[in-house]
């Protein structure tokens, strides 16, 4: 039996543009559980932003330990090209000057002395 949560949990690792696993202490609402004494059990969650809303979405003890590999190499891959995008910066930063350097020199071939 399909679930909305199933639905609506990202398959892949680049269906995860934000977010995270969490765990929470949560109770049950059963009148006779452990949790009515002040022993909370432990609830995972998977928080991330959709249409500018934080959405929390139940994590099933069966399903943790893909999600969260799922989770881990999202979080890898946003890691990387930040670094990547960095590398890129840089790279741009050094071909504008380069890019200056140049005009500067044929401004000055040129016989233009107002360098």
């Amino acid at each position: 039996m399909k679930t909305k949560t199933a639905k609506m949990l990202p398959k892949t690792a680049g269906e995860i543009p934000n977010g995270g696993l969490y765990s929470q202490r949560v109770r049950c609402g059963k009148a006779n559980c452990k949790c009515t004494r002040g022993e909370f059990h432990t609830a995972f969650y998977f928080f991330t932003r959709r249409n500018k809303k934080l959405v929390k979405i139940y994590i099933r003890k069966s399903e943790i330990e893909g999600f969260t590999g799922l989770v881990r190499q999202s979080v890898s891959d946003r890691k990387q090209n930040r670094q990547t995008s960095k590398s890129n910066f840089a790279l741009l930063k050094e071909m504008r000057q380069m890019l200056r350097e140049r005009n500067q020199l044929i401004k000055f071939l040129k016989g233009d002395s107002s360098l």
